[in-house]
């Protein structure tokens, strides 16, 4: 028996190479796979990181604009308007919708006059125009031109 011990301790330690092999060898693959998935987590955090920077790029100039902006519309609702314009958001104010035309005759300014102020008011969103077709255009106050009114105390 010496002898067989002998042998079937051989064939089992062969057999536990072989399989030792194909293991090891698996575990390289695995090594290699997760190498590879690595490296493309590497090359996506590098591009993530600049697509980051970008954005915080951008992110501090719409910050500056924004204080910009901020700045200009403090400007123009603190400071007052020209006081044609006020007298036409007195009169919106107390009428649903007015032509252009009826503003100049209760103004006593000339319709032109009152054309050229009124869209100058409709730039700045403080009044609206409502037209149909083959109506005449009528104008009326809207919030930001009420606002205006009650900020500067000409509305009560």
């Amino acid at each position: 028996m010496g002898l067989l011990d002998g042998f079937e301790k051989l064939i089992n330690e062969h057999g536990s190479a072989v399989i030792l092999k194909e293991r090891i060898s698996l575990a390289e693959d695995k090594y290699a796979a997760l190498e590879q998935k690595l490296s493309e987590c590497d090359a996506a955090k590098i591009k993530l990181n600049a697509e980051n920077e970008a954005l915080r790029l951008n992110l501090e100039k719409a910050s500056v604009e924004m204080q910009h902006l901020k700045k200009l519309t403090e400007k123009v609702h603190g400071s007052r308007i020209e006081e044609v314009r006020e007298k036409i958001l007195v009169l919106l104010s107390q009428h649903e919708e007015l032509e252009a035309e009826q503003i100049s005759r209760q103004l006593s300014i000339g319709v032109q006059f009152a054309k050229f102020h009124i869209e100058e008011l409709l730039k700045s969103n403080m009044v609206k125009d409502y037209w149909a077709m083959d109506c005449p255009v009528y104008y009326g106050i809207i919030q930001d031109g009420r606002a205006y009114l009650v900020n500067h105390g000409l509305l009560a």
